[in-house]
């Protein structure tokens, strides 16, 4: 046996040669540079125009919303549509400096009265589901909303400052609706 190897084969004579692998083009960084802008641009413009991030850091919203949610706003939500009962909301508060989220409880041409541990909108005691304590007694108040006023709470009755404590809110003043939550991701999923 030799420890020879077999001669290799050798190409015929007529076999075309192999093509080179085509050369990459360089990519302009103005390409890059316009990508990178056009891609700010409809970040900003999603941001101002659709949808917003909102931070919660108080508790007026309990159980619905807990402090430390990250939720999403439609900015746009009421630009053709109206604030309806039961809406979450995110307004500006001025004072604070960040937005506050309330529940539409009152709309134009409701008469709202909160006393005795219940809330009256047009004589009828609402039923909510969502309160999850009985309010405690307080002062009475009330108000009949007159175009573009939105009587909002907390559904944290007993810890929320609301249209109780500072009357109602102007529609103009609404930054957007409250829809869906983000973060903690053990509790994302869509907020009523």
């Amino acid at each position: 046996m030799s420890d020879e190897h077999p001669p290799a084969a050798e190409a015929p004579a007529d076999a075309a040669p192999q093509p080179s692998p085509p050369r990459r083009r360089r990519r302009s960084p103005l390409i890059d540079i316009a990508a990178v802008g056009g891609l700010i641009l409809v970040l900003v413009y999603l941001h101002t125009r659709v949808v917003q991030v909102v931070y919660v850091s108080t508790g007026s919203m309990r159980p619905t919303i807990q402090p430390g949610d990250r939720l999403l706003m439609s900015v746009g939500a009421y630009r053709k549509a109206k604030p309806k009962h039961g809406d979450i909301i995110a307004f500006w508060a001025e004072g604070q400096g960040e937005y506050e989220v309330k529940r539409v409880v009152g709309v134009p041409g409701d008469e709202m009265f909160v006393g005795g541990g219940v809330v009256v909108r047009n004589g009828q005691r609402l039923k909510e589901p969502y309160v999850p304590e009985p309010m405690v007694r307080e002062i009475p108040v009330g108000a009949r909303l007159r175009e573009g006023e939105l009587w909002v709470m907390g559904d944290n009755r007993n810890g929320s400052e609301d249209s109780r404590d500072y009357g109602p809110i102007l529609e103009k003043d609404l930054k957007g609706r409250i829809f869906y939550r983000i973060l903690p991701l053990g509790r994302a999923g869509r907020v009523k």
